[in-house]
């Protein structure tokens, strides 16, 4: 926490921040400031008349106060220092030491920005991670309104869960048990990651009982798509498909490799013979690639290759199930003596 000592018409004030915004505005107004906080800068070189010093009682404070600049503010300050106190004080601290902004400002905009992902090939899951579970117990949480928010307040919201939100209180009704404990909730999500929380206030302005949801906005429209009969099943990929597909990558790399030392100009058939490949091989994947596809299509009884590359030959033979029966009735009546 950091202190502010703030004298002004012959009236003081020390305090500590943070604080909550309309208990400081009101403080300060007791000695006579009674002006928006990002008006009263953190230095003696104002219009208004107030002298101010800053007292650091920390490390993390310290490392603060050492960022603060001519035109930096109270208000801002005041921000930084609850997103600070609602984190873990030792991984902040680590955060703002590696820092390289020289303002309070450009070190709020660093801190709050979530930090990029390392390139990796692997899955990646979004989720909250409990310590020490004891257990899990789902339960069906029926979504009654969906609500986006912009990133500033998502981010409020997953870091301080104790606060009321005009949000919640002005959707009780969505939230509620109804006679089998099925809870009824609201899903917010943040409009810019996707992310989401799922609220059931149970009569109260804050989150009493919620939960983390990633995707939250994917999972939404995908319900859209199935409600309004448009629900897309993406099948799983065929062992040919991935041949194919990966023989694409490597050619696609190997040009590239070659492009940034200086060559301009290829030929499919030599990239792929530096792949111990050719554009026959490339042509049996694609042929057993679209066999594979067809048949695990409706009604298709059997897809037969043919691999002799032979001019003017078929190389997919299919008998849909209405073939087959036509051949199994013909059969049947050349068996009749007539």
């Amino acid at each position: 926490m950091i202190g502010i000592l703030i004298k002004n018409n012959e009236k003081a004030l020390f305090t500590g921040l943070p604080k909550e915004t309309e208990k400081l505005e009101k403080q300060l107004a007791g000695i006579g400031l009674n002006v928006p906080l990002q008006e009263i800068n953190l230095s003696n070189h104002n219009d208004i008349g107030y002298k101010l010093e800053i007292y650091a009682q920390s490390q993390i404070d310290m490392e603060v106060a050492s960022r603060i600049i001519l035109h930096d503010n109270i208000g801002l300050l005041n921000d930084l220092m609850l997103y600070i106190s609602n984190r873990d004080a030792d991984k902040m601290y680590d955060r703002i030491c590696e820092s390289h902004a020289e303002t309070i400002s450009d070190l709020y905009n660093e801190l709050t920005t979530p930090p990029e992902l390392e390139t990796t090939d692997k899955l990646v899951i979004r989720t909250t991670l409990n310590y020490n579970a004891n257990f899990y117990e789902p339960a069906d949480c029926i979504v009654e309104k969906a609500i986006a928010i912009p990133h500033e307040e998502y981010d409020a919201l997953i870091n301080i869960t104790d606060s009321c939100y005009d949000f919640i209180a002005e959707n009780q009704e969505c939230m509620y048990y109804d006679k089998d404990n099925n809870n009824h909730c609201i899903l917010i999500y943040d409009d810019t990651s996707g992310d989401g929380v799922i609220i059931n206030a149970d009569g109260c302005n804050y989150p009493k009982y919620s939960a983390f949801v990633p995707h939250a906005k994917t999972m939404l429209e995908q319900h859209e798509l199935e409600q309004s009969g448009l629900k897309t099943v993406k099948a799983p990929i065929t062992e040919s498909e991935k041949r194919l597909l990966d023989t694409i990558s490597s050619a696609a790399d190997r040009i590239a490799t070659f492009a940034h030392l200086g060559h301009k100009d290829f030929t499919i058939e030599d990239v792929l013979k530096d792949l111990d490949c050719s554009l026959d091989d490339v042509h049996d994947m694609l042929l057993n690639a679209i066999a594979q596809k067809v048949r695990k299509l409706d009604g298709i009884s059997s897809v037969e290759v043919s691999n002799l590359n032979i001019p003017l030959q078929p190389e997919i033979t299919v008998t849909t199930e209405e073939t087959q029966n036509m051949i199994a009735d013909t059969e049947e009546i050349g068996g009749l003596s007539l």
